[in-house]
Protein backbone atom coordinates (compact mmCIF):
# COMPACT_ATOMS: atom_id res chain seq x y z
CA UNK A 1 0.00 0.00 0.00
CA UNK A 2 1.09 3.40 -0.89
CA UNK A 3 1.96 5.25 2.23
CA UNK A 4 0.83 9.39 2.10
CA UNK A 5 2.09 12.26 2.95
CA UNK A 6 1.45 15.39 4.26
CA UNK A 7 1.32 17.97 1.86
CA UNK A 8 1.83 20.84 4.72
CA UNK A 9 4.83 18.80 5.97
CA UNK A 10 5.80 18.48 2.35
CA UNK A 11 5.54 22.29 1.81
CA UNK A 12 6.62 23.01 5.16
CA UNK A 13 10.02 20.93 4.83
CA UNK A 14 10.69 23.21 1.63
CA UNK A 15 10.25 26.18 3.19
CA UNK A 16 12.48 25.30 6.23
CA UNK A 17 15.02 24.35 3.70
CA UNK A 18 15.01 27.09 1.48
CA UNK A 19 14.92 29.35 4.77
CA UNK A 20 17.62 27.68 6.42
CA UNK A 21 19.73 27.75 3.10
CA UNK A 22 19.08 31.27 2.95
CA UNK A 23 19.98 32.03 6.62
CA UNK A 24 23.06 30.45 6.67
CA UNK A 25 24.28 32.20 3.71
CA UNK A 26 23.01 35.32 5.44
CA UNK A 27 25.47 34.85 8.25
CA UNK A 28 28.06 33.97 7.00
CA UNK A 29 28.20 36.95 4.94
CA UNK A 30 26.78 38.96 7.84
CA UNK A 31 30.16 36.84 9.32
CA UNK A 32 32.48 38.04 6.94
CA UNK A 33 31.34 41.82 7.07
CA UNK A 34 30.97 42.32 10.48
CA UNK A 35 34.59 40.53 11.29
CA UNK A 36 36.15 43.17 8.55
CA UNK A 37 34.50 46.10 10.03
CA UNK A 38 35.83 44.76 13.17
CA UNK A 39 39.21 44.28 12.28
CA UNK A 40 39.46 47.92 10.89
CA UNK A 41 38.57 49.22 14.03
CA UNK A 42 41.38 47.19 15.74
CA UNK A 43 43.43 48.43 12.81
CA UNK A 44 42.80 52.04 13.44
CA UNK A 45 42.72 51.39 17.05
CA UNK A 46 46.19 49.60 16.64
CA UNK A 47 47.53 52.85 14.97
CA UNK A 48 46.22 55.12 17.15
CA UNK A 49 47.21 53.80 20.27
CA UNK A 50 51.13 53.21 18.05
CA UNK A 51 50.69 57.13 17.21
CA UNK A 52 50.29 58.22 20.85
CA UNK A 53 52.70 55.82 22.25
CA UNK A 54 55.28 56.79 19.53
CA UNK A 55 54.88 60.57 20.70
CA UNK A 56 55.02 59.77 24.47
CA UNK A 57 58.36 57.85 24.12
CA UNK A 58 60.69 60.18 21.95
CA UNK A 59 61.33 62.03 25.02
CA UNK A 60 62.29 59.06 27.07
CA UNK A 61 63.59 57.13 24.00
CA UNK A 62 66.27 60.20 23.12
CA UNK A 63 67.58 60.34 26.56
CA UNK A 64 68.01 56.60 26.63
CA UNK A 65 66.17 56.18 29.53
CA UNK A 66 65.40 52.73 29.55
CA UNK A 67 63.24 52.55 32.46
CA UNK A 68 61.04 54.95 31.61
CA UNK A 69 60.58 53.56 28.47
CA UNK A 70 60.13 49.74 29.71
CA UNK A 71 57.52 51.02 32.32
CA UNK A 72 55.61 53.22 29.91
CA UNK A 73 54.86 49.96 27.36
CA UNK A 74 54.41 47.40 30.42
CA UNK A 75 51.42 49.96 31.61
CA UNK A 76 50.17 50.08 27.91
CA UNK A 77 50.29 46.14 27.74
CA UNK A 78 48.39 46.22 31.17
CA UNK A 79 45.98 48.47 29.88
CA UNK A 80 44.96 46.99 26.73
CA UNK A 81 44.47 43.27 26.84
CA UNK A 82 44.62 42.63 23.20
CA UNK A 83 48.19 43.74 22.48
CA UNK A 84 50.36 40.90 22.69
CA UNK A 85 54.02 42.46 22.07
CA UNK A 86 55.51 46.23 22.42
CA UNK A 87 59.04 46.54 21.04
CA UNK A 88 60.87 49.67 20.90
CA UNK A 89 64.43 49.98 17.98
CA UNK A 90 66.57 52.50 18.58
CA UNK A 91 67.30 54.52 15.15
CA UNK A 92 69.87 51.91 13.32
CA UNK A 93 69.15 49.08 15.87
CA UNK A 94 67.05 45.52 15.41
CA UNK A 95 67.26 44.93 18.95
CA UNK A 96 64.79 46.16 20.98
CA UNK A 97 65.81 48.81 23.56
CA UNK A 98 62.53 47.81 25.39
CA UNK A 99 60.11 45.21 25.12
CA UNK A 100 57.12 43.54 26.39
CA UNK A 101 55.12 40.67 25.84
CA UNK A 102 51.59 39.86 26.75
CA UNK A 103 51.54 36.01 26.04
CA UNK A 104 52.23 33.89 22.91
CA UNK A 105 49.96 34.80 19.86
CA UNK A 106 49.62 32.67 16.51
CA UNK A 107 51.02 34.98 13.51
CA UNK A 108 48.16 34.35 11.64
CA UNK A 109 45.71 35.75 14.26
CA UNK A 110 47.50 39.34 15.15
CA UNK A 111 48.11 42.17 13.55
CA UNK A 112 51.25 44.53 13.77
CA UNK A 113 51.57 48.27 13.31
CA UNK A 114 54.97 49.91 13.51
CA UNK A 115 55.03 53.37 13.75
CA UNK A 116 58.34 55.86 13.72
CA UNK A 117 59.44 57.52 17.07
CA UNK A 118 60.13 61.59 16.27
CA UNK A 119 61.48 64.24 18.36
CA UNK A 120 60.12 67.25 17.35
CA UNK A 121 62.66 70.43 18.36
CA UNK A 122 62.23 73.88 19.77
CA UNK A 123 63.27 75.33 16.70
CA UNK A 124 60.33 73.03 14.67
CA UNK A 125 62.91 70.78 13.62
CA UNK A 126 62.05 66.89 13.38
CA UNK A 127 64.46 64.28 14.39
CA UNK A 128 63.53 60.29 14.30
CA UNK A 129 65.00 58.75 17.09
CA UNK A 130 63.40 55.28 17.13
CA UNK A 131 60.45 53.30 16.11
CA UNK A 132 57.66 51.35 17.93
CA UNK A 133 56.32 48.27 16.60
CA UNK A 134 53.08 47.22 18.47
CA UNK A 135 51.25 43.41 18.24
CA UNK A 136 47.65 43.33 18.48
CA UNK A 137 45.58 40.03 18.93
CA UNK A 138 42.67 38.94 16.50
CA UNK A 139 41.26 37.31 18.69
CA UNK A 140 38.93 40.02 20.29
CA UNK A 141 37.81 40.39 16.23
CA UNK A 142 36.48 36.51 16.48
CA UNK A 143 34.23 37.26 19.74
CA UNK A 144 32.85 40.43 18.73
CA UNK A 145 31.58 39.19 15.97
CA UNK A 146 30.23 35.98 17.69
CA UNK A 147 29.05 38.06 19.77
CA UNK A 148 27.54 40.49 17.30
CA UNK A 149 25.55 37.64 15.38
CA UNK A 150 24.32 35.91 18.00
CA UNK A 151 21.61 38.07 18.30
CA UNK A 152 21.03 38.14 14.45
CA UNK A 153 20.92 34.11 14.25
CA UNK A 154 18.26 33.94 17.49
CA UNK A 155 16.05 36.40 15.40
CA UNK A 156 16.23 35.32 12.59
CA UNK A 157 15.42 31.69 13.85
CA UNK A 158 12.64 33.06 15.60
CA UNK A 159 11.41 34.85 12.35
CA UNK A 160 12.12 31.61 10.72
CA UNK A 161 9.48 29.95 13.41
CA UNK A 162 6.88 32.48 12.85
CA UNK A 163 7.14 32.38 9.21
CA UNK A 164 6.42 29.04 9.50
CA UNK A 165 3.88 29.05 11.51
CA UNK A 166 1.88 32.05 9.83
CA UNK A 167 2.50 30.23 6.60
CA UNK A 168 1.48 26.73 8.06
CA UNK A 169 -2.35 28.11 9.34
CA UNK A 170 -2.26 29.90 6.63
CA UNK A 171 -1.76 27.25 4.25
CA UNK A 172 -4.17 24.81 6.40
CA UNK A 173 -6.85 27.21 6.24
CA UNK A 174 -7.01 28.20 2.91
CA UNK A 175 -5.66 25.04 0.55
CA UNK A 176 -5.40 21.83 2.92
CA UNK A 177 -8.69 22.14 4.71
CA UNK A 178 -10.69 22.22 1.61
CA UNK A 179 -8.67 19.95 -0.40
CA UNK A 180 -9.32 17.45 2.55
CA UNK A 181 -13.06 18.12 2.31
CA UNK A 182 -13.07 17.80 -1.31
CA UNK A 183 -10.90 14.66 -0.33
CA UNK A 184 -14.23 13.61 1.96
CA UNK A 185 -16.64 14.22 -0.51
CA UNK A 186 -14.63 12.63 -3.27
CA UNK A 187 -14.62 9.37 -1.16
CA UNK A 188 -18.86 9.92 -0.46
CA UNK A 189 -19.45 10.27 -3.96
CA UNK A 190 -17.34 6.76 -4.63
CA UNK A 191 -19.69 5.03 -2.10
CA UNK A 192 -22.70 5.86 -4.07
CA UNK A 193 -23.86 8.95 -2.50
CA UNK A 194 -24.27 11.32 -5.63
CA UNK A 195 -26.08 14.10 -3.11
CA UNK A 196 -22.47 15.41 -1.99
CA UNK A 197 -21.29 18.98 -2.66
CA UNK A 198 -18.61 21.04 -1.59
CA UNK A 199 -19.10 25.11 -0.85
CA UNK A 200 -17.99 27.02 -3.91
CA UNK A 201 -18.19 30.54 -2.71
CA UNK A 202 -14.21 31.52 -3.62
CA UNK A 203 -13.05 33.42 -6.23
CA UNK A 204 -9.76 31.78 -6.18
CA UNK A 205 -8.45 28.11 -7.27
CA UNK A 206 -10.24 26.30 -4.84
CA UNK A 207 -13.18 27.55 -5.42
CA UNK A 208 -13.17 26.95 -9.24
CA UNK A 209 -11.86 23.37 -8.12
CA UNK A 210 -14.96 23.33 -5.65
CA UNK A 211 -17.43 24.47 -8.76
CA UNK A 212 -15.98 21.78 -11.29
CA UNK A 213 -16.43 19.20 -8.32
CA UNK A 214 -19.95 20.06 -7.83
CA UNK A 215 -20.57 19.84 -11.91
CA UNK A 216 -19.02 16.40 -11.82
CA UNK A 217 -21.31 15.19 -9.04
CA UNK A 218 -24.34 16.47 -10.47
CA UNK A 219 -23.99 15.42 -13.95
CA UNK A 220 -23.13 12.02 -12.40
CA UNK A 221 -25.71 12.34 -9.69
CA UNK A 222 -28.01 12.56 -12.92
CA UNK A 223 -26.50 9.99 -15.19
CA UNK A 224 -26.86 7.77 -12.38
CA UNK A 225 -30.62 8.56 -12.08
CA UNK A 226 -31.27 7.97 -15.94
CA UNK A 227 -29.25 4.97 -15.83
CA UNK A 228 -30.97 3.35 -12.41
CA UNK A 229 -34.25 4.54 -14.09
CA UNK A 230 -33.41 2.43 -17.73
CA UNK A 231 -31.72 -0.10 -15.49
CA UNK A 232 -34.98 -0.45 -13.73
CA UNK A 233 -37.18 -0.55 -17.11
CA UNK A 234 -34.73 -2.99 -18.33
CA UNK A 235 -35.00 -5.63 -15.59
CA UNK A 236 -38.99 -5.44 -15.48
CA UNK A 237 -38.69 -5.74 -19.52
CA UNK A 238 -35.97 -8.51 -18.94
CA UNK A 239 -38.21 -10.57 -16.11
CA UNK A 240 -41.46 -10.03 -17.81
CA UNK A 241 -39.60 -12.09 -20.97
CA UNK A 242 -37.93 -14.69 -18.59
CA UNK A 243 -41.55 -15.15 -17.18
CA UNK A 244 -42.73 -15.55 -20.62
CA UNK A 245 -40.06 -17.77 -21.53
CA UNK A 246 -39.79 -19.68 -18.27
CA UNK A 247 -43.86 -20.25 -18.81
CA UNK A 248 -43.20 -21.79 -22.19
CA UNK A 249 -40.84 -23.74 -21.05
CA UNK A 250 -42.03 -25.18 -18.26
CA UNK A 251 -45.58 -25.72 -20.15
CA UNK A 252 -43.26 -27.36 -22.72
CA UNK A 253 -42.16 -29.75 -19.80
CA UNK A 254 -45.74 -30.54 -19.33
CA UNK A 255 -45.75 -31.64 -22.51
CA UNK A 256 -42.80 -33.56 -22.73
CA UNK A 257 -43.52 -35.29 -19.26
CA UNK A 258 -46.80 -36.28 -20.95
CA UNK A 259 -44.84 -38.20 -23.48
CA UNK A 260 -43.52 -40.30 -21.07
CA UNK A 261 -44.69 -43.63 -20.09
CA UNK A 262 -47.01 -43.77 -16.71
CA UNK A 263 -46.34 -45.40 -13.32
CA UNK A 264 -49.21 -47.78 -13.76
CA UNK A 265 -47.71 -48.91 -17.28
CA UNK A 266 -44.29 -48.93 -15.74
CA UNK A 267 -45.53 -51.24 -12.74
CA UNK A 268 -47.78 -53.54 -15.13
CA UNK A 269 -44.81 -55.89 -16.52
CA UNK A 270 -41.82 -55.06 -14.21
CA UNK A 271 -41.28 -56.44 -10.72
CA UNK A 272 -39.52 -53.31 -10.24
CA UNK A 273 -38.04 -50.42 -11.62
CA UNK A 274 -37.25 -46.90 -11.50
CA UNK A 275 -35.59 -44.07 -13.32
CA UNK A 276 -33.20 -41.34 -12.58
CA UNK A 277 -34.21 -38.49 -15.61
CA UNK A 278 -32.13 -35.65 -14.89
CA UNK A 279 -32.46 -32.63 -17.42
CA UNK A 280 -29.50 -30.16 -17.84
CA UNK A 281 -32.10 -27.88 -18.11
CA UNK A 282 -36.17 -27.55 -17.40
CA UNK A 283 -36.61 -29.78 -20.59
CA UNK A 284 -34.42 -32.74 -21.22
CA UNK A 285 -33.02 -33.92 -24.90
CA UNK A 286 -33.50 -37.71 -23.60
CA UNK A 287 -36.22 -39.40 -23.04
CA UNK A 288 -37.75 -42.97 -21.61
CA UNK A 289 -40.57 -45.26 -23.10
CA UNK A 290 -42.35 -48.29 -21.83
CA UNK A 291 -45.39 -49.42 -23.61
CA UNK A 292 -47.09 -52.93 -24.01
CA UNK A 293 -47.49 -54.91 -26.63
CA UNK A 294 -49.13 -58.07 -27.93
CA UNK A 295 -46.40 -61.22 -26.31
CA UNK A 296 -45.18 -58.11 -23.57
CA UNK A 297 -43.84 -54.65 -23.40
CA UNK A 298 -41.07 -52.78 -25.27
CA UNK A 299 -38.30 -50.57 -22.98
CA UNK A 300 -36.62 -47.72 -24.64
CA UNK A 301 -33.82 -44.86 -23.94
CA UNK A 302 -32.90 -42.30 -26.24
CA UNK A 303 -30.13 -39.89 -26.81
CA UNK A 304 -31.05 -37.15 -28.97
CA UNK A 305 -29.29 -34.12 -30.57
CA UNK A 306 -28.50 -31.44 -28.13
CA UNK A 307 -30.47 -30.43 -24.71
CA UNK A 308 -32.57 -28.05 -23.40
CA UNK A 309 -35.61 -26.97 -25.90
CA UNK A 310 -33.69 -27.96 -28.87
CA UNK A 311 -33.33 -31.59 -27.59
CA UNK A 312 -36.80 -31.32 -26.18
CA UNK A 313 -38.12 -30.62 -29.97
CA UNK A 314 -36.14 -33.61 -31.05
CA UNK A 315 -37.73 -35.95 -28.23
CA UNK A 316 -40.89 -35.42 -29.50
CA UNK A 317 -40.26 -36.22 -33.37
CA UNK A 318 -37.97 -39.63 -32.42
CA UNK A 319 -41.09 -40.40 -29.41
CA UNK A 320 -43.38 -39.69 -32.18
CA UNK A 321 -41.44 -41.64 -35.27
CA UNK A 322 -40.59 -44.39 -32.55
CA UNK A 323 -44.00 -45.02 -31.50
CA UNK A 324 -45.21 -44.88 -35.15
CA UNK A 325 -42.78 -47.76 -35.99
CA UNK A 326 -43.35 -49.99 -33.40
CA UNK A 327 -47.55 -49.68 -34.73
CA UNK A 328 -46.30 -50.42 -37.74
CA UNK A 329 -44.04 -52.89 -37.29
CA UNK A 330 -44.61 -54.65 -34.13
CA UNK A 331 -42.12 -55.25 -31.34
CA UNK A 332 -40.60 -58.76 -32.40
CA UNK A 333 -37.42 -56.90 -34.38
CA UNK A 334 -36.04 -54.34 -32.46
CA UNK A 335 -33.44 -53.96 -35.23
CA UNK A 336 -35.72 -53.37 -37.73
CA UNK A 337 -37.59 -51.09 -35.44
CA UNK A 338 -34.26 -48.98 -35.40
CA UNK A 339 -33.51 -48.92 -38.85
CA UNK A 340 -37.52 -47.68 -39.68
CA UNK A 341 -36.52 -44.53 -36.85
CA UNK A 342 -33.10 -43.88 -38.64
CA UNK A 343 -35.14 -43.88 -42.00
CA UNK A 344 -37.90 -41.07 -40.43
CA UNK A 345 -35.94 -39.03 -38.51
CA UNK A 346 -33.66 -38.05 -41.75
CA UNK A 347 -36.60 -38.23 -44.21
CA UNK A 348 -38.78 -35.15 -41.56
CA UNK A 349 -35.32 -33.41 -41.03
CA UNK A 350 -34.31 -33.32 -44.27
CA UNK A 351 -31.07 -34.83 -44.05
CA UNK A 352 -31.04 -36.85 -47.09
CA UNK A 353 -29.27 -36.04 -50.08
CA UNK A 354 -27.17 -33.47 -50.90
CA UNK A 355 -26.46 -29.76 -49.35
CA UNK A 356 -28.20 -27.26 -50.85
CA UNK A 357 -28.26 -24.22 -48.69
CA UNK A 358 -27.32 -23.32 -45.30
CA UNK A 359 -30.17 -24.88 -43.36
CA UNK A 360 -29.05 -28.69 -44.55
CA UNK A 361 -25.89 -28.17 -42.83
CA UNK A 362 -27.69 -28.70 -39.42
CA UNK A 363 -27.19 -32.23 -38.32
CA UNK A 364 -29.22 -33.81 -35.92
CA UNK A 365 -30.60 -37.70 -34.59
CA UNK A 366 -30.46 -39.47 -31.79
CA UNK A 367 -28.72 -42.81 -30.00
CA UNK A 368 -31.54 -45.28 -29.19
CA UNK A 369 -31.43 -48.68 -27.16
CA UNK A 370 -34.28 -50.39 -28.24
CA UNK A 371 -35.35 -53.77 -25.45
CA UNK A 372 -38.71 -56.23 -26.44
CA UNK A 373 -39.38 -58.24 -23.33
CA UNK A 374 -41.41 -61.30 -23.76
CA UNK A 375 -41.71 -62.49 -20.07
CA UNK A 376 -44.17 -65.43 -21.24
CA UNK A 377 -41.23 -67.09 -23.50
CA UNK A 378 -38.20 -65.73 -20.45
CA UNK A 379 -36.28 -63.66 -22.95
CA UNK A 380 -35.34 -60.49 -23.91
CA UNK A 381 -34.74 -59.14 -27.48
CA UNK A 382 -31.65 -55.93 -27.36
CA UNK A 383 -31.32 -53.93 -30.24
CA UNK A 384 -29.10 -50.67 -29.56
CA UNK A 385 -27.45 -47.66 -31.31
CA UNK A 386 -24.51 -46.60 -29.21
CA UNK A 387 -26.08 -47.08 -26.07
CA UNK A 388 -25.52 -50.18 -24.03
CA UNK A 389 -27.48 -52.54 -21.86
CA UNK A 390 -26.04 -53.50 -18.45
CA UNK A 391 -27.07 -56.62 -16.90
CA UNK A 392 -26.41 -57.36 -13.33
CA UNK A 393 -26.56 -60.63 -11.81
CA UNK A 394 -25.27 -62.73 -8.56
CA UNK A 395 -22.16 -63.56 -11.74
CA UNK A 396 -21.55 -59.63 -12.01
CA UNK A 397 -22.44 -57.00 -14.27
CA UNK A 398 -22.36 -57.94 -18.09
CA UNK A 399 -22.42 -55.07 -20.76
CA UNK A 400 -23.91 -55.83 -24.14
CA UNK A 401 -22.93 -52.90 -26.35
CA UNK A 402 -24.90 -51.29 -29.50
CA UNK A 403 -23.88 -50.90 -32.72
CA UNK A 404 -21.59 -47.90 -33.27
CA UNK A 405 -23.80 -45.75 -35.26
CA UNK A 406 -26.56 -43.21 -33.95
CA UNK A 407 -29.87 -42.74 -36.28
CA UNK A 408 -31.02 -39.65 -38.04
CA UNK A 409 -27.64 -37.62 -38.50
CA UNK A 410 -26.70 -37.10 -42.55
CA UNK A 411 -25.46 -39.63 -44.45
CA UNK A 412 -23.18 -40.30 -47.64
CA UNK A 413 -26.46 -41.35 -50.07
CA UNK A 414 -23.48 -43.63 -52.51
CA UNK A 415 -23.02 -45.65 -49.10
CA UNK A 416 -25.86 -48.22 -47.99
CA UNK A 417 -26.79 -48.21 -44.16
CA UNK A 418 -25.09 -51.57 -42.45
CA UNK A 419 -27.64 -53.09 -40.32
CA UNK A 420 -28.89 -53.46 -37.08
CA UNK A 421 -28.03 -56.04 -34.86
CA UNK A 422 -31.09 -58.06 -32.08
CA UNK A 423 -29.10 -59.79 -29.16
CA UNK A 424 -31.10 -62.37 -27.25
CA UNK A 425 -31.04 -62.31 -23.51
CA UNK A 426 -32.46 -65.73 -21.45
CA UNK A 427 -34.29 -64.08 -18.83
CA UNK A 428 -33.56 -65.34 -15.21
CA UNK A 429 -34.52 -64.35 -11.28
CA UNK A 430 -32.44 -61.45 -9.80
CA UNK A 431 -31.82 -59.54 -12.79
CA UNK A 432 -31.36 -56.22 -12.80
CA UNK A 433 -31.54 -54.40 -16.80
CA UNK A 434 -29.76 -50.67 -16.81
CA UNK A 435 -29.47 -48.64 -20.25
CA UNK A 436 -28.75 -45.22 -19.74
CA UNK A 437 -27.32 -41.89 -21.98
CA UNK A 438 -24.30 -40.72 -21.22
CA UNK A 439 -24.89 -37.97 -19.43
CA UNK A 440 -23.57 -39.76 -16.44
CA UNK A 441 -20.53 -41.60 -17.44
CA UNK A 442 -19.59 -38.10 -19.12
CA UNK A 443 -20.34 -36.21 -16.11
CA UNK A 444 -17.19 -34.26 -14.90
CA UNK A 445 -15.80 -33.58 -11.25
CA UNK A 446 -13.74 -35.17 -8.88
CA UNK A 447 -10.37 -33.51 -7.55
CA UNK A 448 -9.14 -33.49 -11.84
CA UNK A 449 -12.88 -33.33 -13.51
CA UNK A 450 -12.48 -36.62 -15.02
CA UNK A 451 -15.81 -38.56 -16.14
CA UNK A 452 -18.01 -40.25 -14.01
CA UNK A 453 -16.85 -42.75 -16.53
CA UNK A 454 -18.08 -46.57 -16.59
CA UNK A 455 -16.19 -48.11 -13.52
CA UNK A 456 -18.11 -46.15 -11.01
CA UNK A 457 -21.45 -47.23 -12.71
CA UNK A 458 -20.18 -50.64 -12.17
CA UNK A 459 -19.12 -50.42 -9.01
CA UNK A 460 -22.61 -49.64 -7.67
CA UNK A 461 -24.50 -52.08 -9.81
CA UNK A 462 -22.17 -54.45 -8.12
CA UNK A 463 -23.18 -53.29 -4.49
CA UNK A 464 -26.64 -52.24 -4.81
CA UNK A 465 -27.64 -54.54 -8.04
CA UNK A 466 -29.30 -57.71 -6.44
CA UNK A 467 -30.48 -55.44 -3.75
CA UNK A 468 -34.22 -53.19 -4.13
CA UNK A 469 -33.74 -50.93 -6.49
CA UNK A 470 -34.69 -48.22 -4.77
CA UNK A 471 -31.41 -48.39 -2.69
CA UNK A 472 -29.41 -48.84 -5.92
CA UNK A 473 -31.33 -45.26 -7.27
CA UNK A 474 -30.16 -43.52 -3.99
CA UNK A 475 -26.40 -44.81 -4.09
CA UNK A 476 -26.56 -43.79 -8.40
CA UNK A 477 -27.59 -40.47 -6.59
CA UNK A 478 -25.47 -39.98 -4.28
CA UNK A 479 -22.12 -41.36 -5.90
CA UNK A 480 -23.35 -38.55 -8.42
CA UNK A 481 -23.52 -35.91 -6.37
CA UNK A 482 -20.14 -36.28 -4.18
CA UNK A 483 -18.18 -37.06 -7.25
CA UNK A 484 -20.28 -33.55 -9.13
CA UNK A 485 -19.35 -31.73 -6.32
CA UNK A 486 -19.99 -27.99 -7.58
CA UNK A 487 -19.24 -28.63 -10.70
CA UNK A 488 -22.32 -27.62 -13.18
CA UNK A 489 -24.09 -30.78 -15.33
CA UNK A 490 -22.61 -30.73 -18.50
CA UNK A 491 -25.25 -33.09 -19.94
CA UNK A 492 -28.78 -34.46 -19.55
CA UNK A 493 -28.84 -37.99 -17.74
CA UNK A 494 -31.37 -40.67 -18.14
CA UNK A 495 -30.83 -44.17 -16.30
CA UNK A 496 -33.64 -46.38 -16.38
CA UNK A 497 -33.39 -49.60 -13.97
CA UNK A 498 -35.50 -52.55 -14.20
CA UNK A 499 -36.65 -56.17 -12.96
CA UNK A 500 -38.82 -58.56 -14.80
CA UNK A 501 -41.84 -60.16 -13.94
CA UNK A 502 -41.39 -63.49 -14.81
CA UNK A 503 -44.47 -66.41 -14.84
CA UNK A 504 -43.78 -69.55 -13.64
CA UNK A 505 -43.42 -71.08 -16.76
CA UNK A 506 -40.77 -69.03 -18.01
CA UNK A 507 -38.65 -69.31 -14.34
CA UNK A 508 -36.39 -71.59 -15.25
CA UNK A 509 -33.57 -73.80 -13.13
CA UNK A 510 -30.15 -72.01 -13.38
CA UNK A 511 -27.64 -69.80 -11.95
CA UNK A 512 -29.25 -66.98 -13.26
CA UNK A 513 -26.56 -65.65 -15.56
CA UNK A 514 -26.82 -63.67 -18.53
CA UNK A 515 -26.45 -65.40 -21.78
CA UNK A 516 -25.00 -62.94 -24.83
CA UNK A 517 -26.90 -64.09 -28.58
CA UNK A 518 -26.56 -62.63 -31.75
Amino acid sequence: MKRRSSLLARVAGAILVTTATIGAAAVLLSERIVEGQRHQDLLRRAELVAATQADALSGPLWELDTRSVQRMIDALTARDLAIRSIAVYEVGRDTPLAQATAGAADPANRVAVERPIVLHGREGGVETVGRLRVAYSTAEVRQATLDALVPVVGLLLLSLLGAMAALGLTLNRIVLRPLRRLTQLAGVLARGDYGARMNADRADEIGVLADGFNRMAGTVQDHTRTLESRVQERTEALAATNRAIMDSINYAQLIQSSILPAPETLRAGLTEHFVLWRPRDVVSGDFYLCREVADGFVVAVADCTGHGVPGAFMTMTASAMLNNALDLLGADDPAAILAVVDHKVRAALHQEGDVRNLTDLFDNGLDLALCHIRPADGRLVYAGARIPLLIASRDGVTELRGDRRSLGYRRDPAQADAPFANRTVTLRPGQTFLLGTDGLTDQSGGERGRSFGKHRLRDALLRCGDGPLDRLKMELEDTLHRFQGEREQRDDITLFGFRVRLTDAAILPGDGSARRAA
